[in-house]
């Protein structure tokens, strides 16, 4: 990859991550900005950035905040001008009256400091000195709110964990919640297609390393922040600390997964009360099981939506309606950006408009095609109910007599869910080509039902449980969902997933129903050679009508080869899946009538 290479996927990547893609051609047609070094915690000083709206006349009002670590602006580097850097949403706030304050993070961009990992304790602390010395000027009318996308959709809710009385509202967008399962080892793997990429940016981007990036850090003040740079040296290089801290309970720089996740911040989050709108998806990593796991578990005021698009909401997803052309989301970007206006009017302003009265949960049904509402997680209604494997690959309700025995699969290496996947949108790309899986299926060990006589609502979180054995003692496992139309044409509805090693069942903190695995090192074991175990697993959360006519189908594989790193690194195990009356192997469905 060239250098001009590098520069678009930098620029376009940091555009993405900071919100929707459009950069205003003016900060100044925006208003007036102002930099300024703000001490945290132990001293070390924080680029801030503060924007005000055309035509303030020094009245108080409220700040909206945003701690990133994509640089929170930029500058020529030949030059030391600004390069405009302020996105769509950005806009749309100050034109609404409120005041941006931008952060860099602890250890990037124009701040001092090391940093410890990402989305560290330290850096919540930092937060807390940040809303403090944003109350205490003299344009602030001492209310505060926070938003963001991806890793400051995080730190939106991360500035809840401080406990802080002027935070009154936050926005997390398609954001982490455990950050060990989503994104940084999904399944206990290590899924390099991303996480190396993104490792080389933030690389990039905390040592400032101008030839390749053609653009700069916006400094402070009139001296360049060499110094400040300088300290970014010893930063974690975040795909060897992602390989090395193999469990959930590992250190990912100075602290381990747990403790820089924000469900680590659960009884904090909690007692703040503050209210959130979260915006996430269902095709996004595991944004939509995080959203879904904090609104039945944290008791902040919650207003939820999970739509059917890309990472940051850019684009559509749903397999019924995309295909290998880009087409626009829903909601319309238009309509995202208006529900976080009127959320912040609400809350930092006391405005009264709608959103008292929109729903707890606005979720999107693929295959109808549609948005539903409800006030509860999972919805009134939802049953549980069981397909089993049966003999010539059919999935059934049923076991019946001649389900009885197994069927082997060689791994295939090949296999794949593409290069722009759920995983692969973390960084910034669509969503396209699952919408007919007729190839990957041939790669794939299938299970598939007779076409349903009546129309299937499936809703929640589905889950696996499958006899198996391997030839091998370490492996992954991997589970498709798919809808298969009566011409035989299959869509990608869901995933899961398991290293092998971590197949032993834990008490879930956060539901009765759905499997759990700890992911601690305690907790992992080599698999048994040409032993049977039980594997069970959850897919991800999902919302899909399968019509009548339609049939069901899982996908067992072994490997997706453009994702994640391969398991074993050498040779080729040989699956068993046992099915029958004495060794069922079943998929569990949320059913809603």
């Amino acid at each position: 990859m060239n250098h001009l290479k590098h520069f678009f996927l930098v620029l376009f990547f940091i555009a993405h991550q900071l919100g929707y893609a459009q950069v205003s051609k003016s900060n100044e047609s925006l208003g007036s900005t102002k930099s300024y070094y703000v001490p945290a915690h132990n001293g070390t000083k924080l680029a801030v950035d503060v924007y005000v709206p055309n035509g303030y006349q020094n009245e108080k009002l409220p700040a909206l905040l945003e701690f990133t670590r994509y640089w929170r602006s930029m500058e020529n580097p030949k030059t030391g001008k600004p390069i405009p850097s302020l996105r769509e949403r950005d806009s749309l706030f100050l034109t609404n009256d409120y005041i941006l304050v931008k952060v860099d993070v602890r250890g990037t961009g124009a701040s001092y400091g090391r940093r410890p990992g990402e989305y560290t304790p330290i850096e919540v602390q930092d937060a807390k000195y940040v809303v403090e010395w944003v109350i205490n000027q003299p344009w602030s009318n001492g209310r505060v709110g926070a938003y963001g996308t991806s890793y400051s959709g995080t730190t939106a809710e991360l500035l809840c964990a401080t406990k802080h009385d002027a935070v009154k509202a936050v926005i997390p967008g398609w954001s982490d919640f455990d950050i060990y399962e989503s994104p940084g080892r999904p399944y206990g793997m290590v899924a390099t297609s991303f996480v190396a990429e993104w490792s080389k940016i933030v690389k990039w981007l905390d040592n400032n390393v101008t030839d390749v990036l053609k653009m700069s850090v916006r400094r402070v003040t009139n001296e360049f922040p060499y110094e400040a740079i300088a300290e970014h040296k010893d930063n974690p290089d975040v795909l060897e600390k992602a390989r090395n801290a193999k469990y959930k309970d590992s250190r990912f720089g100075d602290f381990t997964h747990i403790e820089c996740s924000p469900i680590h911040w659960e009884k904090e989050i909690s007692e703040s009360k503050v209210p959130m709108l979260v915006l996430a998806s269902w095709m996004d990593a595991g944004t939509a099981e995080g959203a879904l796991l904090r609104f039945t578990n944290f008791s902040n005021p919650q207003k939820l939506v999970v739509m059917p698009t890309s990472h940051g909401g850019k684009s559509h997803a749903s397999p019924y309606i995309v295909s290998n052309k880009v087409v626009e989301p829903v909601p319309s970007k238009n309509e995202q950006l208006q529900l976080q206006v009127d959320f912040f009017d609400h809350y930092l302003k006391g405005k009264k408009n709608t959103v008292n009265d929109w729903p707890a949960i606005r979720y999107y049904n693929f295959g109808e095609e549609v948005f539903k509402t409800s006030e509860v997680w999972p919805p009134k209604g939802q049953t549980r109910v069981k397909y089993f494997l049966g003999s010539n690959q059919q999935l059934k309700s049923i076991v019946t007599d001649d389900s009885q025995g197994f069927d082997e699969y060689k791994v295939n290496y090949s296999a794949t869910t593409g290069k722009t996947n759920r995983w692969t949108t973390q960084m910034g790309r669509d969503i396209l080509n699952l919408d007919n899986r007729h190839t990957s299926d041939s790669l794939f060990l299938t299970y598939t039902t007779e076409p349903l006589k009546e129309d299937l609502q499936i809703t929640g979180t589905p889950f696996v449980s499958l006899q198996m054995s391997s030839t091998h003692a370490e492996g992954a496992l991997f589970v498709y969902l798919e809808d298969v139309d009566p011409k035989g044409k299959s869509r990608y509805i869901t995933e899961g997933g398991l290293l092998l090693e971590h197949r032993k069942l834990s008490k879930n903190p956060m539901s009765d129903e759905i499997p759990y695995h700890s992911f601690k090192e305690a907790d992992a074991a080599p698999m048994p050679v040409n032993k049977v175990e039980e594997i069970t697993f959850k897919l991800w959360p999902t919302s899909v009508l399968i019509q009548k006519g339609h049939s069901i189908r899982i996908a067992i594989a072994g490997s997706d080869k453009d994702t994640f790193d391969r398991v074993p690194s050498k040779g080729e195990p040989v699956y068993k899946i046992f099915r029958g009356n004495s060794s069922s192997s079943f998929i569990d469905l949320p059913i809603v009538k």
